[in-house]
């Protein structure tokens, strides 16, 4: 497989989507092929069924390998993101040594530290971001070959549940498949959906999921808080199939018909609608079906908006919106009514080849697109697998295209029955 081709996968609530793309020198991405499968193995960003959903990926990859003209695919890409996700502080404190410098080994051991503080038998950690150090009362975001007697770090860790990685690594050691990269997904979608003026600025990134309802916020282009709240849009879907129709029906009836608020909803009609038992048709006012999506709404974006109206600083860039149930009619003003930002949706087609076909324009590819992005700088940073240092002089801090999750690749160093 060519150096720069790249194979992500997109473990969703509802579809497992697997992409094959190439990272062009001008940066550009040029998609070699798409593969999708309609899924209900993986629940709030878990995998529930291992068997299932490994079947399914080895089905995807085979079809991959075939539309794409691919020989072999050994190594994947899979951005993260599951329910008990987090983000909290963490600071580690080192003393230099009198007439030395800071290196980036001792950056490294501090990250290290870091990690471990906040890891247990139940808890792991999926990412440790460096936000700021102080050096002798010194704030700076760059330490590294300045001089002292005592470095503090401050860190952004982000952590979950153990089972995350677990059924994730019982469901790739099925198929035999190498995780070559694995960022947090928020990361992903942000590296393609946000620009680093308002990363800097401060903004917010909502991710409307089939089953989950994330949200990112960043400020001097550094995440600041992360929060996954386990209700999506098929909790909208459930809703309306509880008036008696089947859950096809009732989500096309949400896609068709459903706004995000019932005062959007001009002229009120009835729709008649198949039952899911009996022969009469359930008749569906669009008035009682905003109302419904409404309240589900005000309940999975509650969280959300608790959070935004806590921060200690403004979002002089608004907020950013993605995902499937981004689609729902109306939400961008729903948004706007209840934060008092300014919203827009994510639009990654700046990514894209000139000559992408349309329908990769879809926010449903965003996130593989992210991590393809993030997966080519990983492998720049790490061309060999033996190459576990940082060559010398390279700074610590990352842009958010270098935002590399070490630590979760380090899960599977051992992994040596992986290997072909």
């Amino acid at each position: 497989m060519n150096q720069n081709t790249y194979i992500a996968l997109d473990l969703g609530s509802s579809r497992i989507t697997a992409m094959a793309a190439e990272v062009l020198e001008s940066g550009a991405v040029k998609v070699l092929a798409t593969e999708s499968k309609a899924a209900d193995d993986v629940y709030h960003g878990i995998i529930e069924h291992t068997s299932g959903a490994a079947f399914k990926i080895s089905e995807l990859l085979k079809l991959l390998q075939n539309s794409a003209k691919i020989r072999d695919i050994q190594q994947v890409c899979v951005a993260l993101n599951a329910k008990s996700m987090k983000l909290s502080k963490s600071s580690t404190t080192r003393f230099i040594g009198q007439g030395k410098i800071v290196t980036d080994a001792l950056l490294d051991e501090m990250k290290e530290e870091c990690e471990r503080k906040n890891s247990d038998e139940n808890n792991i950690v999926f990412d440790v971001i460096p936000v700021s150090f102080e050096i002798d009362g010194k704030i700076t975001d760059d330490p590294f070959g300045q001089s002292g007697n005592q470095i503090t770090g401050y860190y952004h860790v982000v952590k979950g549940n153990a089972r995350i990685l677990q059924q994730l690594k019982s469901c790739f050691v099925r198929n035999q498949i190498q995780i070559e990269y694995a960022p947090l997904s928020v990361e992903a979608l942000s590296t393609v959906l946000t620009e680093e003026e308002e990363r800097q600025n401060g903004c917010a990134l909502i991710d409307f999921g089939a089953s989950t309802t994330t949200l990112a916020v960043y400020k001097n282009d550094v995440l600041q808080d992360l929060l996954v709240v386990p209700l999506g849009s098929k909790n909208i879907t459930y809703d309306i199939a509880e008036l008696g129709i089947e859950e096809s029906n009732a989500e096309r009836l949400k896609c068709l018909t459903g706004v995000a608020m019932e005062k959007f909803v001009e002229k009120p009609v009835y729709v008649q609608v198949a039952p899911s038992s009996g022969t009469d048709p359930v008749r569906i006012s669009t008035l009682f079906l905003a109302q419904i999506i409404n309240a589900r709404l005000d309940e999975m974006t509650e969280p959300v908006f608790k959070v935004l109206e806590e921060l200690s600083f403004p979002l002089e860039s608004g907020i950013i919106i993605t995902g499937g149930g981004a689609k729902l009619k109306f939400l961008k003003e729903f948004v706007e009514e209840k934060s008092g930002l300014k919203v827009r949706w994510g639009n990654h087609s700046d990514w894209l080849e000139e000559q992408a076909p349309d329908y990769l324009a879809d926010s449903s590819y965003s996130q593989l697109l992210g991590t393809i992005l993030l997966a080519n700088e990983n492998r720049r940073l790490h061309p060999l697998k033996s190459e576990n240092t940082t060559k010398k002089g390279q700074k610590n801090k990352k842009k958010i295209t270098e935002r590399i999750t070490d630590g979760f690749l380090r899960f599977f160093d051992d992994e040596t029955t992986w290997n072909k």
